[in-house]
């Protein structure tokens, strides 16, 4: 369904009584609406820069107050909420009450950081979380107990994930363009003035520009106020992209993508669908370099895309490093008809170390004599009935002698119910043997015989309908 194709040719009349009905009873949505026509009607005045850093300064100043009130060696245990009724150790009972602490002093912050967005102050928002950002750099928690590797790590991956559920909330709001141009202007000087030359912390919030970018239809003003600012566009790799994309200019975008792809998953990924769509054979070439850099990321990405017919060996490569790091049969099946014999070998020789994965690839290519020959070199108890399975009809008096050879002798040396539940598993597949079914009933009747009498053994054998 395409909104955007059905939204242009939707009467005014029907826009307008969906928007009265979601309205109605909504009192949020009904504040957002009143915030953004304010500020498209009457002329609000812009913020300044020294109100913004004032912002920037409060919240670090009170935030930083807030972080360092918590005692790591006496957390507030009136309000702990352990996560489960069962037993938990000391030291990680004192790091959960730890973390409840700072977790309901960032959900004040984000009750708050969501009010700035119903009241249409992108610009407020951002030096709010430019503060709160050097809050959690700022402060000075002892942490005597070691209840974290590093304090401020900690509250630097939550503002993280305050920044995302934040960037979540913008998605589904409104701004006005002269909002969120001013809070650009007002985060790249700060970033200029406070943190020359730190890609860091500019990076840091660049989902949140590209949140905000996306609400803007004129994004040349954006691109503007970046030129102006002096930044390197090197700092901020995937806005520029946005940027580019949002303004429609294609040359500079592709400029932009070729220039920053070799250090930015994100770009190189809009880089490789742009290729895919327009370039089958840039598509590739790019694609054999990334793989290259990265197997495991760009194995995950690529499955995708690429096929046989596109480039067979790379095909071959990506759900090969696939099967490899996940064990599913079901990428090994894409690749087994384009495997070399060479290929096969080093496969094989790749998960020689796993005998239940590689009977499962000898399965598949019904290389039974290979099964077989495994099973009678393995001493595997743990999997016997695994690796034994494939052949049990292909070779029926192999794998009766083998399973009964192996039932006699766990019976005889080995006690405990996990070993009864495998020579049940066992017994229980001599019944699956064509032509061996009187002697099955031998062996179990045997089993369940075995002097000295093994009672759990015999509960084991009712229990699964042998006897």
């Amino acid at each position: 369904m395409d909104f955007n194709k059905i939204y242009n040719n939707t009467p005014d009349s029907i826009k307008l009584s969906f928007l009265e009905a979601i309205t109605e009873q909504n009192q949020k949505l009904q504040a957002e609406f009143i915030a953004y026509a304010e500020t498209k009607i009457s002329k609000t005045d812009k913020l300044s820069y020294e109100k913004f850093t004032s912002i920037v300064n409060n919240i670090q100043a009170d935030y930083q107050k807030q972080f360092e009130a918590v005692n790591l060696e006496d957390p507030d245990w009136d309000n702990y909420n352990p996560p489960h009724g069962g037993y938990i150790e000391e030291w990680e009972a004192y790091q959960i009450a730890s973390e409840q602490e700072f977790e309901a002093i960032l959900d004040e912050f984000r009750n708050d950081a969501i009010n700035t967005i119903i009241e249409q102050c992108p610009e407020d928002l951002t030096a709010m979380l430019i503060g709160l950002y050097e809050a959690t750099q700022d402060a000075d928690v002892p942490d005597e107990v070691c209840s974290f590797n590093d304090v401020n790590e900690h509250l630097l991956s939550e503002h993280k994930n305050t920044l995302n559920a934040i960037i979540d909330k913008l998605k589904l709001s409104a701004l006005t363009e002269n909002k969120v141009a001013t809070a650009f202007e007002m985060f790249l000087r700060y970033s200029n003035e406070e943190y020359p030359g730190n890609p860091h912390f500019v990076s840091h919030f660049e989902h949140l520009l590209i949140s905000m970018a996306e609400k803007c239809s004129n994004a040349n003003v954006l691109l503007d106020i970046f030129n102006k600012s002096g930044l390197e566009k090197e700092v901020l790799p995937e806005l520029i992209l946005v940027l580019n994309k949002l303004a429609g200019n294609k040359t500079e975008w592709l400029q932009s993508a070729l220039q920053f792809y070799k250090n930015s998953a994100p770009v190189a990924m809009e880089l490789l669908l742009y290729y895919f769509e327009t370039d089958k054979a840039a598509f590739v070439t790019l694609a054999r370099e990334l793989f290259a850099t990265d197997e495991h990321l760009w194995a995950n990405f690529l499955q995708q895309y690429i096929t046989p017919q596109l480039d067979n060996e790379l095909f071959v490569k990506v759900f090969l490093k696939l099967f490899l790091r996940t064990h599913d049969m079901q990428y090994y099946h894409k690749i087994k008809d384009y495997l070399t014999e060479t290929d096969f070998k080093q496969l094989l020789a790749d998960v020689k170390w796993d005998e239940v994965l590689t009977v499962k690839i000898l399965e598949i290519e019904e290389r039974y004599a290979d099964i077989k020959l495994m099973v009678e070199k393995s001493s595997n108890k743990w999997h016997f009935a695994e690796l034994i399975e494939p052949i049990l009809k292909i070779y029926p008096e192999f794998s009766f002698t083998q399973i009964k050879k192996m039932a006699l002798n766990t019976v005889q040396t080995e006690r405990g119910r996990s070993i009864y539940e495998k020579i049940v598993t066992w017994l229980t597949m001599t019944k699956q043997i064509p032509g061996f079914e009187t002697e099955s009933l031998m062996l179990i009747q045997q089993v369940y015989t075995h002097k000295p009498n093994l009672p759990a053994l015999r509960g084991e054998m009712r229990d699964a309908g042998l006897v």
